[in-house]
């Protein structure tokens, strides 16, 4: 009994490697040359890019994401704008600021149509709005770098037309046990 029990598992050993090493070669010769053009393809690397998009545009341009460039950049200028505009306007209302506490009464006259309460106020909001500019400046290069680092990674993914999802009820038979029939969809996805 023990004899043939090994002689079993032996020939479904021996069976098994057979057919495997018969399916890699009944592989079309296209499907070979894809699978070898893949392995002598040097990868997208997104290391390579998070380092690139430390000068903002670089990594979208490593990635062929050539319109991101722009967009970038355009982000970043009004970021820069509005942080050098409430920049200005907070040191200009500072310096009127502190002129105004000031004892000397000759600093009355710089902007006078405010109040020295205004003038605090004004200063406190544009000081706000020039650091929260700041923020939204370090922000966008963040996500340059990180969208850099994204595009690499999926660089080599493709979406074929083949792709298809289908969803359908199905049912299932009792089995053992059970008394009656279970309920449900079933989702195939087709690559």
């Amino acid at each position: 009994m023990k004899a043939g029990w090994y002689l079993w598992a032996i020939s479904v050993f021996v069976f098994s490697f057979a057919y495997s090493g018969y399916g890699q070669n009944s592989l079309p010769s296209d499907s070979l040359q894809s699978i070898s053009n893949s392995v002598n393809k040097p990868d997208h690397s997104p290391k390579k890019a998070a380092y690139l998009s430390i000068m903002p545009g670089l990594g979208q341009i490593y990635n062929k994401k050539y319109w991101k460039v722009p967009v970038i950049y355009a982000a970043l200028g009004t970021a820069t704008y509005f942080w050098i505009d409430n920049n200005n306007k907070y040191t200009t209302y500072l310096d009127a600021y502190i002129g105004r506490i000031d004892d000397d009464t000759t600093n009355n006259l710089i902007l006078p149509e405010y109040s020295t309460e205004d003038l605090r106020e004004l200063k406190n909001y544009h000081w706000k709005y020039r650091d929260m500019s700041a923020l939204i400046f370090i922000g966008i290069w963040a996500l340059n770098i990180l969208d850099a680092t994204v595009d690499a990674h999926l660089y080599s993914f493709d979406i074929s037309d083949d792709l298809s999802m289908r969803i359908q009820p199905e049912v299932r038979m009792p089995m053992g046990f059970r008394k009656s029939p279970t309920y449900g969809f079933s989702i195939a996805l087709k690559f």
